[in-house]
């Protein structure tokens, strides 16, 4: 008979005494857990603080000029800008209202004989051209700058503001 307490010499396993006892093993687990708990947070903190929000394009290129007639504003840019068309050519009107950033919208009113622009915040109205017709803007609608590309397609370029005088020539035909 094997006394208690003693392994058995011919078990495949003996029974070993620990080098460390199980109070010290679980506590050091624990704070195992506590510092790698510790650390993805501050790895999921730093993460998310440093989230940046990509940047929307800023450079369109769209068709070319005969597809827009003489009259009319065409929305373009997923509805950041609007190409008109004049006797003089092509201008780009933004879509950000002057007042407080707000994306204008074009409203036809039976009563104007053009299209016009019209906040939906706060009501500011603006003609065809961008002018300001009432407020609570005081600034016209910006303008944007249009190319043509090397093979005759009209390029809008959000980041370069012009003059409301600037055109983009373009053919009369269309």
């Amino acid at each position: 008979m094997i006394a208690a307490g003693n392994s058995n010499p011919k078990s495949p396993t003996h029974n070993r005494q620990s080098t460390i006892p199980r109070r010290d093993f679980l506590a050091l687990a624990g704070r195992g857990a506590l510092w790698a708990t510790l650390g993805a947070s501050i790895v999921a903190l730093i993460r998310f603080l440093g989230f940046a929000e990509p940047e929307p394009p800023s450079v369109f290129t769209l068709d070319v000029p005969q597809v827009y007639p003489i009259g009319t504003l065409t929305p373009v840019a997923n509805g950041r800008a609007f190409i008109g068309r004049d006797e003089r050519g092509l201008f780009a009107v933004l879509a950000t209202c002057t007042h407080l950033g707000c994306r204008v919208a074009i409203r036809d009113y039976n009563s104007q004989p053009n299209q016009i622009f019209e906040c939906p915040c706060h009501g500011s109205r603006f003609d065809a051209s961008g002018a300001v017709l009432r407020g609570p803007a005081e600034r016209p609608l910006a303008r944007a700058a249009l190319t043509l590309d090397a093979e005759g397609r009209v390029t809008l370029d959000l980041r370069q503001m012009v003059s409301a005088d600037f055109r983009l020539a373009a053919s009369n035909s269309g």
